[in-house]
């Protein structure tokens, strides 16, 4: 199978088209001319286009699958002819998780639940799923070959919805017999599931590249999961869906990015026009957001695509892409600056999510890697994402999230790199060995064991002189009680006069700080700082700016040279530095915007946060130190190109600059 990296386009949007058979005169007011001037007008470059949607109807000729009742052209064809007359590519979006009209035709085509349920048939929310295991499979695939036969020279194909889905039907039961495996067994249905799934990515990944070897294909199931080798093995690039208003958040992106960075594919971040998230018919956000959304994925290393859903009667939105417009207008200035780069961080997280095994987990995002990965954000210390395969090569710095746990090779990996000089940043289970007994990694401390106390607290000593506030801090989640033999008190612990039971309470939340020491809540040993706490699951949760002063301090410790960056930045802004190797630069990127938690949106039958860029405000004077390699010689603010003084000093360079509205970039130039 062809794994070649696949380079993607910069301005690209995703355009939904979910239709209902109950609605008349689908694609009745397509116009091929209105359809280009919107594409010139939104500055796109690729447009992925619908042969299928989830309510199961096709939109050209097809001998496989159902056309949409009501549709009365060749509508994908009539699509695909307007935008590459002027030059725009076109990616070919089949849905395979979800399709209601063979989920009507073919009910032993649908995942059955434990209970017996093939959903709740009074929720209204559509969307049966669709099984892998079953005849199903080949219906799909014989519709994905349909496609890539009438278009050979396809520009890719889209595939959506994929997830490892377990399945009770009668069918998939007496299969996991025949295997050996245990229904009754929570595993075995999850074991059995994975297998289903990679036969699903070999039959689809297959009939995409029947015609054509090199086709790309992207198997879509919205999280890219961190170190899943047997998924990332079957997709020429990745699309990282993560709309910002739509309950991802404006701080899910940058940590899937800094993953993708490291992984030898192509990748976009995806976001929507949408106010909220996908389906949203006439819904709008600001073209500031879009402005940002759009940089952001840029100094993260990515591509940009925006995701809209066309109108049932095929009329395009001159609004939508007026917006889209808006940014991409943007971005096809800045590109010159965005191409074939590099991570060029010191610093790197490793992923305490548990997905390396199977090809995809059923799981989320580890809140704690969310955690960590805000911290630095905020802090303005450039990073990238590690599964448990990634090379610790070339990083001053590995942080190692409370959840993770360390293998064997792990330990080993760990151990070669503090040899040579590496730090470490750890907390809670994170260099504890499988039975939690003892270090495996060892921090000049002692784990005596686990603290019964949860609440407990935080205090300063004079190893962490900048936390402002030197009183009991209260942290939350417990602790592992530790005594030093050679390290140093980064941090002391307090504990509560008892916890709050039934016996005994205090208060409206918890019993407050006893005056008796309990010994360390984080250490400094040799070329490693530890936190006793889930200090980076708790600042995801809490967000209490104190608890990233406490890791700043460790941080400082772990750099005695001086932190990769250092500014005068407030925490909402953003920076990151790129390496353009054949260019011979870095390329530094400062974002800003107010962002503001505006709504609780019901998505999807349950209340996510819409977070809201109304506004891109000035920022001036904003000062950067950035260590480097090479020395620069020439600094320039892009894509104005106007030169920048700088300072060098050592590895370090300084610049200041003046004012910037929403995104700048600086090329550093070096010989």
């Amino acid at each position: 199978m062809s794994t070649h990296p696949h380079t993607l386009r910069f301005r690209q949007v995703h355009l939904d088209f979910h239709t209902s058979g109950d609605i008349p005169d689908v694609g009745a007011k397509f116009d091929q001319a209105a359809f280009q001037a919107a594409l010139k007008r939104g500055h796109i470059d690729s447009i992925t286009v619908f042969a299928k949607c989830h309510h199961g109807y096709s939109y050209h000729p097809t001998q496989v699958g159902t056309r949409h009742p009501t549709l009365k052209r060749d509508l994908l064809g009539e699509q695909i002819a307007a935008a590459r007359e002027i030059g725009v590519r076109c990616p070919i979006y089949l849905s395979a998780g979800f399709d209601e009209v063979a989920a009507a035709a073919h009910p032993e085509w649908i995942v059955v639940e434990k209970n017996g349920l093939l959903k709740d048939p009074l929720s209204g929310l559509g969307w049966q799923r669709m099984n892998f295991g079953s005849a199903y499979l080949d219906y799909l695939c014989a519709q994905i070959e349909e496609v890539v036969q009438r278009w050979p020279d396809n520009d890719g194909i889209f595939l959506d919805i994929i997830s490892p889905w377990r399945d009770y039907s009668r069918a998939s039961l007496f299969k996991m017999r025949d295997l050996g495996l245990n229904p009754l067994n929570d595993q075995d249905v999850a074991t059995f599931a994975q297998q289903t799934l990679l036969r699903y990515y070999e039959r689809t990944t297959a009939a995409a590249r029947s015609v054509r070897a090199e086709t790309p294909v992207f198997h879509n199931g919205g999280h890219i999961p961190i170190g899943a080798e047997k998924f990332n093995f079957f997709n020429s690039h990745f699309e990282l869906e993560s709309l910002p208003t739509g309950g991802w958040g404006y701080d899910h992106f940058p940590l899937s990015a800094r993953y993708a960075l490291t992984q030898p594919r192509d990748f976009l971040g995806m976001t929507g026009k949408f106010h909220g998230t996908w389906g949203e018919f006439g819904g709008f956000k600001r073209p500031a957001a879009l402005r940002y959304e759009c940089a952001a994925m840029l100094a993260n290393g990515a591509k940009c695509s925006v995701g809209d859903q066309l109108h049932p009667s095929g009329e395009i939105n001159p609004d939508t892409y007026a917006l889209i417009g808006a940014a991409y207008a943007e971005v096809a200035v800045k590109e010159p600056w965005a191409r074939a780069i590099r991570p060029a961080a010191r610093i790197a997280i490793v992923s305490a999510e548990r997905s390396q095994g199977p090809a995809r987990g059923a799981e989320t995002a580890s809140i704690a890697d969310e955690g960590a990965s805000r911290i630095l954000l905020e802090l303005h210390l450039p990073f990238v994402v590690l599964d448990e395969h990634g090379s610790w090569d070339g990083y001053d710095l590995v942080v190692l999230p409370d959840g993770l746990l360390l293998t064997p090779a792990a330990i080993a990996k760990a151990r070669a790199f503090l040899a040579r000089g590496g730090r470490l940043l750890a907390a809670g289970s994170a260099l504890l060995n499988e039975a939690a007994t003892a270090f495996a990694l060892d921090p000049g401390a002692k784990l005596l064991g686990r603290s019964a106390f949860d609440p407990d607290y935080l205090v300063a000593t004079s190893l962490s002189p900048d936390v402002p506030v030197r009183s009991p801090i209260v942290v939350f989640g417990g602790a592992y009680d530790l005594a030093p033999t050679s390290a140093r008190v980064l941090v002391e612990r307090r504990v509560p006069y008892f916890n709050r039971t039934w016996e005994h309470f205090c208060s409206h939340q918890h019993t407050p700080d006893s005056p008796a020491p309990a010994g360390p809540a984080a250490v400094l040993g040799n070329n490693i700082a530890y936190f006793a706490h889930d200090i980076f699951a708790q600042y995801r949760k809490i967000g209490q700016p104190l608890y990233r002063d406490f890791v700043r301090a460790a941080l400082v410790h772990l750099f005695p040279e001086g932190l990769p960056v250092e500014s005068n930045l407030p925490s909402v802004a953003r920076f990151n530095v790129l390496a353009q190797p054949a260019e011979k630069r870095h390329v530094a990127h400062l974002l800003y915007a107010p962002i503001t938690l505006r709504a609780m949106l019901p998505i999807w039958g349950s209340p996510k946060p819409c977070e809201v860029i109304e506004e891109l405000i000035p920022l001036r004077d904003s000062r950067v130190t950035l260590r480097l390699p090479q020395p620069v010689t020439a600094a320039s603010l892009e894509p104005q190109g106007t030169p920048l003084p700088f300072t060098q000093d050592g590895d370090r360079v300084t610049f200041t600059v003046p004012e910037f509205t929403g995104h700048q970039i600086i090329a550093l130039a070096h010989a």
